[in-house]
């Protein structure tokens, strides 16, 4: 009997079968009064729920407090999946491109709770990667096992000649490109196809991210670099059809770690079972602290879980700010705030208020980043964390189940 089962469903109903056609009423956190409002819009069967729930949100939302149908939502998808046996509390990342083009310092700058400096110390001793590299991760209490593939050519003619061996189960296939090696894009270039084409031999179904990476501040990327790039692009957008070039492209560096923590962070994301519901609960948390960015951070991992803000600008800032802070707040254990003023281009100012906070036995980190002074000044700390707990606790509790396989 599995773990899902026994989260979600009353004892009589884990060992039904046809999962899809158990009556709402099977969910554990469901009375029958509240099955009753839901039979009037026609959502009777586990299914219809997980299906149909957008078509009656709002008018079901009317009756029943948001947090209760979210959970409910969320439960219903999980059954479903664990139905089809394509769930698990875990995903795999391959990570894949030439030697020395940078996989082995993100995986360190990932994870990296310290000052430039000492990264770099880390970076400068680091030695080729040979064969294959793994490392697991807890994030969102969801294990990651990232897939190292050292580049050089005595080991990309493996990978390529028994393809089974390294990248079936695969969740996400990341490629990196060192930007700066420009007499080397004709062999990343070549061998991102070989990869594309034994992988789509495999009849893998996963999303592609594509890394730009040692995209450090003073580095200027030339017109012939660039044409190099739109070529990838095009080739990627043709032969993979799980890649849009504007959500999964990437340009990092270990010189602005917020680059390589915001790449991290929206991939842990979409293999992230319920990241719509954790979408819609972050703009709710925007909406109702009148902020103009919300962001919540694994406390271990540095990466951020849940955000929302209109403003691509602002998600660069908030980032950049975190990771400046905790620079200095690693070690502490007991709560904390920090609060700054940032003032912008335009001659606005935004408050970035950083906080930790607990649900549970876990761990997190809050960002706001919010016009509003007096709110900074004034901070109810425990009426924010309990906004948050409102929109997203249910979310949280279901944080760790990856995605199952695209259709």
């Amino acid at each position: 009997m599995s773990e899902i089962r026994d989260k979600l469903l009353k004892e009589e109903y884990r060992s039904k079968e046809n999962l899809k056609k158990l009556p709402i009423i099977a969910l554990l956190d469901i009375n029958e009064d509240e099955v009753e409002l839901l039979k009037g819009f026609q959502l009777e069967t586990i299914e219809d729920l997980s299906d149909k729930w957008s078509d009656h949100y709002d008018k079901i939302a009317k009756k029943i407090p948001k947090e209760r149908i979210n959970s409910w939502i969320a439960g219903s998808r999980l059954v479903l999946v664990e139905e089809k046996e394509k769930v698990s509390a875990g995903a795999k990342i391959v990570m894949v491109g030439i030697d020395n083009a940078g996989k082995t310092s993100l995986s360190i700058a990932l994870k990296h709770r310290s000052t430039l400096s000492s990264l770099f110390q880390k970076l400068y001793a680091l030695a080729p990667t040979r064969g294959l590299l793994r490392e697991k991760i807890d994030v969102f209490k969801m294990d990651i096992f990232i897939h190292e593939l050292g580049g050089q050519s005595i080991y990309r003619e493996d990978y390529l000649e028994n393809p089974d061996q390294y990248f079936v189960g695969t969740d996400i296939i990341l490629f990196v490109i060192d930007v700066q090696a420009k007499d080397r894009f004709e062999e990343s270039f070549e061998y991102l196809k070989q990869i594309i084409n034994v992988t789509n031999n495999l009849k893998l179904k996963v999303p592609w991210k594509i890394f730009f990476h040692k995209s450090d501040p003073e580095y200027e990327i030339d017109k012939k670099s660039l044409e190099v790039f739109e070529s990838i692009t095009d080739y990627m957008t043709n032969n993979c059809p799980f890649f849009e070039p504007a959500k999964d492209m990437f340009r990092t560096s270990v010189k602005i770690r917020s680059s390589i923590l915001g790449a991290f962070s929206h991939m842990f994301r979409e293999i992230s079972l319920i990241q719509e519901g954790v979408k819609e609960a972050s703009q709710k948390v925007v909406e109702q602290l009148k902020a103009d960015f919300f962001g919540l951070y694994d406390y271990s991992i540095n990466v951020c879980f849940a955000q929302h803000s209109e403003k691509q600008e602002l998600e660069d800032l908030a980032h950049n700010a975190y990771y400046e802070a905790i620079e200095n707040i690693d070690k502490l254990r007991e709560p904390f705030l920090r609060i700054r003023r940032y003032t912008l281009d335009d001659g606005t100012n935004e408050i970035f208020i950083l906080r930790d906070l607990k649900f549970k036995e876990d761990r997190y980190i809050m960002a706001l980043l919010t016009p509003d002074e007096e709110m900074a000044r004034n901070l109810d700390q425990d009426a924010i964390q309990e906004i948050i707990e409102d929109h997203l606790k249910d979310w949280i509790e279901f944080r760790g189940y990856a995605r199952f396989p695209l259709d």
